[in-house]
């Protein structure tokens, strides 16, 4: 077997287990941190900093889209040229 023909037939699900390994790592990175601010700053003090940063990162992304929107008008004109 060649490796177009190998690349044809194996190469998305190369591709989709690589992507799967970073999203599960992403999310393991994430549960690990979890844990440890649970575990050594307590239950309460660790779910409110863990909360802060859901909390946080929700209203980073609404930030993060409003200003995408207002630079995409700004930077990118749609009207039409003559």
């Amino acid at each position: 077997m060649d490796f177009d023909l190998f690349m044809e037939r194996y190469g998305y699900k190369i591709l989709l287990g690589i992507f799967g390994m970073i999203i599960l790592g992403m999310f393991a990175i994430i549960g690990i941190w979890a844990y440890v601010a649970l575990k050594y700053l307590g239950l309460f003090f660790g779910g409110l900093v863990v909360a802060l940063v859901a909390v946080r990162s929700l209203v980073n992304r609404r930030i993060l889209d409003a200003q995408a929107k207002v630079f995409s008008k700004y930077f990118y004109d749609d009207r039409k040229r003559r």
